[in-house]
This record gives structure tokens, C-alpha cells and sequence, in this order.
């Protein structure tokens, strides 16, 4: 068995970190009672194995508590941030890689005021299963508050599972978009260099969770590099679960450019080294450019129009013609 463990803590009552900067780590509330360790387990369990990963619940009040584990699935949100969307709703049909379908029950434990206990969470992976990525949260509620697996975000804090089991796995994933932006709206032309932006939107088309990272390299028309981005450089590196997109933006820090620009993004992904390289280009021309070389265009077109007229209409023009 192959696992990596990321020991942050955090406490009860916030949404779960995960994944890289973008999922932010659970915001800090006591009233709950709870804090929690580590917050994203990943493992690798092999067909017909299983394996125990121990959780550690402190209890931050000054009295005994009980605190009472729900299982639930998660996949991503649909707003591509790459946020977890947990499914609270266990009476859902469960997802063909069923993260609940490979735990075991976990029983309600006691803690005494300040103090820690350690909570085992056993995965058991069938012969038969599906190779791929299971992809749960194991969250902890007071067992005096819970009610059943209604309990929300809020009122709770949990420990993120990414099980990988080995087999036929695919590893794939697709550009969606990669685009120049301003205060992400994306476009080819912008009139100022401020608050400009690189987007990549990738999608996950294989059946297991994947990192990409690597740089982006914006150069100018004579070829000369600008600026270098770096892509997915986080720790842990924000992934794509299976099935979905994920935009991945980026801020470009040169706020001098003008003219014409290529970006160049070079990624890197999976246990393979998949390589995947995409370009785009775009334009930088400053408003009063536009406005003076406006202006230009229409005196020479004037004056072109005046020298014609005034040929047409002299005297030696005209005599010319009478002949």
C-alpha cells in the first residue's frame, strides 16, 4: 500500500480543504468543539485488500463529548473552482466507485475535555471492485446535535479521503480552453494591461484523479519571454476528479505589455508524464492608441481626399480635360 498524508489541523465548522489553494482549509470555530487530523488522507489499496488510516479528534471544550462519524461522497462543485461538493444526501444512488460501499462503520467515541482520540477508518477494497479513484469525506458531528446524515457543512468538520485502486486505470485529460482574460472575462484584444489573466480549463476524462502542473510562458512578438507562470505549483497540487472540468487561473504581474503576445502553457500530468502543450495569443493595444491612430488615419484619408479634389478642380486639370 502506497499513501500520502498531508497532517494539517483545522476546526469544526467550515467547508473541508483540499486539492491545492483553492480548496481553502476549514475556517476556524470552536463552538462546535472539535478539531480534526489530518484533513486529506490519499491511499492505495489494492483489489481484495483493505487498510485502517487513523483520524485524531481533539475535543477543544471543557467538557466530555461524544462525537458520532458520518460517511458521505463528495465530487467537485460545478462551478469548476475545483471546491468539494459533498453529497449529504446519503439516500442518493451511490456513484459507480462507491466511497461509503468500501467503509466500514465507524462507532461513536467519547472524549474527555482536551483530549485526543484517535479514530480508525477501515477500507476494504472487494476483488471484484472497479479500478479508479473513491472519493469521500469522513466528517465528525457532536452525537448530541447529529441527526442522522442531515447535519450540514456547517455544523461539522471532516477529513477528506482520495482512494486510489490500481487496475485499468485511464489517464487523460482534455483542454477545454486556455485564453488570455481581464477580471476573467476572456477575450483576444484589451485596451490596458491591468488585471489580466491566463485561463486553462481542463477536463478529466479517464476514471481517476489528476495534477497537473508546469508553467506558462507569455512572450512578445519578437519571441522574447515577459513573464513565466507557474501552473498548479501548490502543495497539495490542485486536482480534477473524473468526469469533471476545472478552470485554473492565473494572474499576469507585467502590467507594461503592448502589442501582439503568444502564451504558451506546458503541462505535465499523470503517472506516465503526460505532456500537454497548448498556445494562444492575444493583443494589447492602450485606449489612447487606438483614439490617436483613429485620428491619423481619418487627417490622411482627409488630406488624401482634399489633394484629389483640388487636382480635379485646377485650372490645368481642366483644360486637360477639354482637350
Amino acid at each position: 500500500m502506497r499513501r500520502r498524508i498531508l497532517f494539517q489541523v483545522v476546526t469544526v465548522i467550515g467547508v473541508f480543504g483540499l486539492f491545492g489553494s483553492s480548496y481553502a482549509n476549514a475556517a476556524s470555530n470552536v463552538a462546535n468543539g472539535f478539531r480534526l487530523s489530518p484533513v486529506r488522507i490519499d491511499a492505495t489499496v489494492e483489489k481484495g485488500h483493505s487498510v485502517t488510516e487513523s483520524v485524531s479528534v481533539t475535543n477543544v471544550n471543557n467538557y466530555q463529548i461524544t462525537a458520532k462519524a458520518i460517511i458521505n461522497e463528495f465530487t467537485a462543485s460545478n462551478d469548476e473552482s475545483g471546491s468539494p461538493a459533498v453529497i449529504l444526501d446519503n439516500s442518493q444512488p451511490a456513484p459507480a466507485n462507491s466511497f461509503r460501499g468500501i467503509t466500514s462503520t465507524i462507532p461513536d467515541v467519547t472524549i474527555d475535555a482536551g483530549k485526543t482520540a484517535t479514530v480508525p477508518v477501515t477500507i476494504t477494497i472487494p476483488q471484484n471492485a472497479n479500478s479508479g479513484g473513491y472519493y469521500g469525506a469522513v466528517r465528525f458531528v457532536s452525537a448530541n446535535t447529529a441527526n442522522g446524515n442531515s447535519v450540514t457543512l456547517s455544523a461539522s468538520v471532516g477529513t477528506i479521503f482520495l482512494i486510489t485502486v490500481p487496475g485499468k486505470l485511464t489517464e487523460q485529460l482534455q483542454l477545454v480552453d486556455f485564453s488570455a482574460a481581464q477580471n476573467g472575462s476572456t477575450a483576444s484584444f484589451f485596451t490596458n494591461s491591468k488585471n489580466l489573466q491566463m485561463i486553462t480549463r481542463l477536463q478529466n476524462t479517464g476514471n481517476i484523479h489528476l495534477a497537473p502542473n508546469g508553467k506558462i510562458n507569455i512572450t512578445n512578438s519578437g519571441g522574447k519571454i515577459v513573464e513565466t507562470l507557474d501552473f498548479n505549483n501548490t502543495n497539495p497540487r490542485g486536482e480534477v476528479l473524473p468526469s469533471t472540468t476545472r478552470k485554473y487561473t492565473y494572474n499576469i504581474k507585467n502590467q507594461d505589455l503592448f502589442g501582439r503576445y503568444s502564451a504558451t502553457a506546458y503541462l505535465g500530468y499523470g503517472t506516465l508524464g503526460q505532456v500537454l502543450t497548448v498556445k494562444t495569443s492575444f493583443w494589447v493595444i492602450p485606449f489612447w492608441v487606438i483614439v490617436v491612430g483613429g485620428i491619423a488615419l481619418v487627417s490622411v484619408i482627409g488630406g488624401i481626399a482634399y489633394v484629389v479634389m483640388r487636382r480635379r478642380h485646377s485650372p490645368r486639370h481642366n483644360a486637360h480635360v477639354k482637350k
